[in-house]
């Protein structure tokens, strides 16, 4: 497969889903992303990494700054030292530098609707999930392939084409998503590169004119981050 690779499976999930049991109110701590990502209006999110507060304008600094962003802890991810921990050790294994890092839930029968990371941060990085919750599960389709994650699978996958994912169950599915910039995602950029030169000319260009936009909008208002 070219857009979909396991990494690993069997990993103990119990420990991450008894601290998120614990915190469920997390869940409801910042609802932009559902809210004004029309892609997301079926999920939840608790944010673990990330530069802006919000995670809607997080998605602008993305945009704007993708050679620099790094991803800072949030306030929530204190409560959630298992999930936390995780996603710092994943980024150093990988020798790289951890962007964002989110717990995603998809809502019963619900769905992340087809669409494309095509933005220069997500040509730099790569992606991972960590199923931790799936009853049915995690159907995710991405460049004309699909697979089927089970809980205890960590996955990585590439956004930078059409995707979407499914929850065919009643209950909720749950995982964790995270970016890293690192050697191993130098080559997968260079593969993207590669693959549709001209669409990636255009994302340098677009990340170059918004990066503009957010220095002045930083000098003149702040970032809001």
């Amino acid at each position: 497969m070219k857009y979909f690779e396991r990494i690993a499976e069997g990993i103990d999930t119990s420990p991450f889903l008894a601290e998120l049991a614990a915190n469920s109110e997390l869940w409801d701590v910042d609802a932009s992303r559902q809210e004004k990502i029309v892609t997301q209006r079926e999920t939840q999110a608790i944010t673990l990494r990330s530069h802006a507060n919000q995670a809607a304008l997080d998605s602008r600094v993305r945009r704007a700054k993708p050679l620099g962003y790094k991803g800072r802890p949030s306030e929530m991810s204190a409560r959630l030292p298992v999930a936390s921990n995780f996603v710092d050790q994943l980024a150093k294994d990988m020798n790289g530098t951890l962007g964002r890092a989110v717990m995603a839930n998809i809502r019963p029968h619900g769905k992340v609707y087809r669409h494309t990371d095509d933005g220069l941060y997500w040509l730099l990085r790569d992606r991972y999930h960590l199923v931790l919750k799936s009853v049915a599960g995690s159907r995710l389709t991405a460049g004309g392939e699909q697979v089927l994650m089970r809980a205890g699978e960590l996955w990585w996958f590439d956004p930078t084409v059409p995707h979407e994912a499914f929850n065919d169950s009643d209950e909720d599915r749950i995982h964790i998503i995270a970016d890293v910039m690192s050697p191993h995602s130098m080559q997968t950029f260079r593969k993207r590169l590669a693959r549709s030169p001209l669409k990636r000319c255009r994302a340098f260009a677009n990340a170059a004119f918004k990066g503009a936009a957010w220095t002045v909008r930083e000098r003149f208002h702040g970032a809001g981050a």
